[in-house]
C-alpha cells in the first residue's frame, strides 16, 4: 500500500488521462467558441417585427423591379420609408354642378417627425394650393376618365417635390369623392 501511495505522490509517475478524455476536453471548448463566434458574425439575430417588415418590403421592391425590367415595363419608383402627413380634405366646385372632395397625404423624408413638420414647414400649404389649382374648374367627365386622376396625382406630387426642394417626395390621394 505504501508503494501505491508513493506512485501517486510522484508527479512524474502520475497516471495519464486517457486519449478520449483529452480529446473531449480539447474539442468541447473549441466547439463552444466556434458556436459563439458564428452567432456573433454569421447567424441571423432575431429581429423585431418592424425590421422584418422592412426587409420584406425591400424584397418586394426588388421583385417588382425585376419583373418590370424583364417585361419591358417602367421600373417602379423606389419606396420612401418616412412618415406621411395627412392634410385636411379639400372640397371644391368642379364645373358648376358637381363637387370634388380630395384628401391628400404627403410622403415625408425618412427621419421627419410629423408634429415638427406641422409646426415649422409650409409644405401642407404648398400641396394644398397645388391641389386646388389643379382640380378647380375641371369637369366631372374629365376626372371620370381612366388614368386622369393618377396622372394628376403624379403631377401634383412632382410639383410639390420640386417646390419643397425634395423634402416632400410625393403626394397620395387618400380620399377622392366626386358628386
Amino acid at each position: 500500500m505504501a508503494e501505491a501511495a508513493s506512485e501517486t505522490a510522484d508527479p512524474d509517475r502520475a497516471p495519464r488521462k486517457s486519449g478520449t478524455k483529452r480529446l473531449i476536453l480539447t474539442f468541447v471548448p473549441l466547439v463552444l467558441i466556434a458556436l459563439v463566434a458564428a452567432r456573433i458574425t454569421v447567424l441571423e439575430r432575431p429581429t423585431s417585427p418592424r425590421a422584418a417588415a422592412a426587409r420584406a418590403a425591400v424584397r418586394q421592391r426588388e421583385l417588382d423591379a425585376k419583373c418590370a425590367s424583364a417585361n419591358g415595363l417602367k421600373l417602379p419608383a423606389p419606396a420612401v420609408t418616412g412618415p406621411t402627413l395627412d392634410l385636411d380634405p379639400k372640397t371644391m366646385n368642379l364645373d358648376g354642378t358637381h363637387y370634388l372632395k380630395v384628401g391628400v397625404s404627403l410622403q415625408l423624408p425618412a427621419k421627419a417627425v410629423v408634429d415638427d413638420v406641422k409646426g415649422t414647414e409650409n409644405w401642407a400649404s404648398v400641396a394644398g394650393q397645388l391641389v386646388v389649382d389643379t382640380f378647380s374648374g375641371r369637369s366631372f367627365a374629365e376626372l371620370s376618365k381612366d388614368g386622369v386622376r393618377v396622372k394628376l396625382q403624379h403631377d401634383i406630387g412632382y410639383r410639390t417635390c420640386e417646390r419643397t426642394g425634395g423634402e416632400v417626395v410625393t403626394v397620395y390621394f387618400v380620399d377622392f369623392v366626386m358628386q
